[in-house]
């Protein structure tokens, strides 16, 4: 039987292979130089490097799995779920299931890192852009993702909070990558949290 081939236009596989070149372009800037960048400069050439890659990489091209796919520990994620569910009601178990969900599908390949501002996770999860940092400490005391503070110029504060997710449960990217973020990382603290502190 013959394969089923999706067919592309002379444009579609030219604009995918020039985002290919340029994902690989920016790739090939030197960490020590990205780094004297300003954080806002940082951040949008991780993700101007990540909707290139995903452009170069559309669904049809990564096999069944639309969007490409994370690799998920399962019992890690069982866990996960299960933590989530013992929740009190007051700690909004739904907003933090879907904030989870989302975490896991959008990440950085190279990184870990959550590729969706804070505005973004508001929007998707239905409620205001000031809860996204009480759901996402939720997901952060339990160790289900770390934050990091990214200095933005003209901007008080301890800067503008990034996350990550802890590569002993999910991961978009190589295998070599991740075993490297996961030796950083403990494993999930998945206790009962009471009023956003554990039992």
């Amino acid at each position: 039987m013959a394969d089923v081939v999706r067919l592309r236009t002379k444009r579609q596989r030219s604009e995918r292979d020039a985002a290919a070149a340029m994902a690989e372009q920016l790739r090939q800037l030197p960490a020590e130089l990205v780094e004297q960048l300003p954080p806002s400069l940082q951040r949008a050439i991780s993700q101007t490097t990540h909707g290139l890659h995903r452009h170069a990489r559309p669904d049809t091209e990564e096999g069944l799995w639309p969007g490409g796919f994370a690799m998920l520990s399962r019992t890690q994620t069982k866990a996960i779920w299960d933590a989530i569910r013992a929740l009190p009601p007051d700690e909004r178990p739904g907003q933090v299931r879907h904030a989870f969900d989302l975490v896991v599908l959008n990440l950085r390949q190279d990184t870990g890192e959550v590729m969706l501002t804070r505005d973004q996770l508001a929007a998707e999860i239905g409620c205001d852009p000031d809860h996204v940092s009480h759901v996402m400490g939720t997901l952060v005391r339990m160790g289900v993702i770390r934050r990091e503070r990214r200095r933005v110029e003209g901007m008080r504060g301890p800067g503008m909070a990034v996350y990550f997710v802890n590569a002993e449960v999910a991961w978009n990217g190589s295998l070599d990558a991740r075993k490297a973020e996961a030796a950083k990382m403990q494993p999930p603290l998945l206790t009962l949290m009471e009023g956003g502190k554990p039992a």
